[in-house]
């Protein structure tokens, strides 16, 4: 039998947090950590080999597109995080390798160019043209080198009159044929409504999916990797089949919904002494699933 003690359930960081205050394992929980499940790692490696890849004439882009609230702006941060802006150690002008925005709510060019402005966070009028946006852009792109830029939540695309969809990939276009800049862009499934309506757009970028989860191998092993890093002082045994389907259920293979259901029963756990999660607390937690919300009604 083993030691409750010994704590042989996690690794050396949750193993350091166990015995600390509830509060304090509390934060570590909701917190979160990076998940680098192999999916995510492929993503990753291409996005790698995106922006290493040499300047021509048609540089490739990509497209990635994933459900709601299933790992795909985690993926776009972690990536932004490992090409953080530097210092040219020669020349003492700033670097920056990958910019990363977000759509604006609707096919707007100018809106889109003053986002890039202010990730870049340039100095800019916000009432000049979008021409003269498009300049100034141009003109940083090449003296920040940038590689790549990322455009989330692309799907916002479709929000819009056909000819302001129509100005909106243009405009994309555009900027990735004059700078020469890869493009990644990343969306939900309406991604693929917005892109397929424009042949050369659709030819320009690869799309990369992530599904939803199914209650597998793959599955039951991110589950436990979860269990490894949570300072819970007793052993759950998340990848055992009836639990980790039970957790697959209530969260309807959505990544974002699975961690955030996990989240809640360690703390669950944590508050009630239990110091591990049970099959019946998974099942009895107060939790409404993804599907269910846009009907539920509060008492």
């Amino acid at each position: 039998m083993d030691n409750p003690t010994d704590y042989s359930h996690l690794n050396e960081a949750a193993k350091a947090l166990v015995n600390a205050p509830d509060a304090a394992r509390i934060h570590s929980i909701r917190s979160g950590t990076w998940l680098g499940y192999s999916r995510a790692k492929e993503v990753l490696t291409r996005m790698e080999d995106l922006l290493e890849y040499p300047r021509i004439t048609r540089m490739p882009n990509m497209l990635l597109v994933a459900p709601s609230f299933n790992g795909k702006t985690s993926i776009l941060e972690r990536f932004l995080a490992q090409h953080p802006p530097d210092l040219d150690p020669l020349g003492e002008t700033t670097i920056c390798p990958v910019v990363m925005v977000e759509s604006p709510p609707t096919p707007d060019v100018s809106a889109f160019y003053s986002r890039i402005l202010d990730a870049l966070m340039a100095p800019y009028k916000p009432a000049a043209s979008a021409q003269d946006k498009n300049s100034q852009i141009k003109l940083l792109f090449k003296q920040l080198g940038v590689k790549m830029l990322i455009v989330d939540e692309i799907h916002h695309l479709i929000a819009g009159s056909l000819n302001r969809q129509k100005d909106f990939r243009n405009a994309l276009k555009s900027l990735g044929n004059e700078t020469k800049v890869v493009i990644v862009a990343a969306g939900i499934e309406d991604a693929f409504n917005a892109f397929n309506t424009d042949p050369q757009m659709s030819s320009r970028f690869s799309p990369e999916e992530l599904p939803l989860w199914r209650a597998d191998n793959q599955f039951g092993s991110l589950l436990a990797t979860l269990e490894l890093r949570t300072p819970l002082k007793k052993p759950s045994k998340l990848k055992e089949p009836a639990m980790m389907l039970e957790i697959h259920t209530r969260s309807e293979g959505t990544l974002g919904d699975m961690c955030d259901l996990f989240k809640e029963l360690a703390v669950d756990a944590i508050r009630g002494n239990a110091e591990q999660i049970t099959l019946e607390q998974i099942r009895s937690l107060r939790w409404v699933p993804p599907s269910k919300r846009k009907q539920y009604q509060r008492l």
